[in-house]
């Protein structure tokens, strides 16, 4: 034996094959595709992927808008503050989660930074406000311009500015 308790030579690891059962769980073979995809597969699953895009650009759009408007909302009603948090909590993990799959890893990075934030903040501040709506300006912009990869220097020094604002003020 050696020092875990495995004989020698033995793997740490032991592969174990699906049962055709178990195939047919995972994978729809009527309508669906089998579990090693071939290049006409993934090229229609790709199509699929870049017709979604539209649709998750409006998603976006529409959370980010309602995330400002409750910004500027929270002036007036100190009280919608928790809601406020756990929205902005919510659909900006959505939004990060999602961000790379349609070629947005810049919206994935900002999306996580506010994220973090608001997941670490109890009583919101007007400067914790002003940081959360940079950061949905930024998503904007981003959405907006269609800024697909990770962008240039200036969309760099943006990202920094705002993850060294949400380190200083968090």
């Amino acid at each position: 034996m050696t020092g875990r308790g495995r004989p020698p030579g033995k793997s740490k690891v032991q592969i174990i094959q699906p049962t055709g059962e178990l195939r047919k769980r995972a994978v729809n073979y009527k309508k669906g595709f089998s579990v090693e995809l071939t290049s006409s597969e993934m090229i229609q699953l790709e199509k699929v992927v870049h017709q979604s895009k539209d649709k998750f650009v409006v998603s976006v759009g529409e959370k980010l808008k309602n995330l400002r408007d409750a910004a500027h909302a929270i002036a007036e009603d100190a009280m919608s503050i928790p809601g406020f948090l756990r929205t902005a909590e919510k659909d900006s993990l959505e939004i990060k989660g999602l961000g790379g799959t349609f070629d947005f890893p810049l919206l994935t990075q900002v999306a996580k930074s506010l994220n973090d934030y608001v997941r670490g903040l109890k009583n919101v501040t007007k400067v914790h406000l002003e940081i959360i709506t940079l950061h949905v300006d930024a998503l904007y912009v981003i959405l907006g311009q269609h800024i697909t990869g990770q962008g240039g220097a200036t969309e760099a020094e943006v990202l920094s500015a705002l993850l060294q604002a949400t380190r200083k003020f968090g």
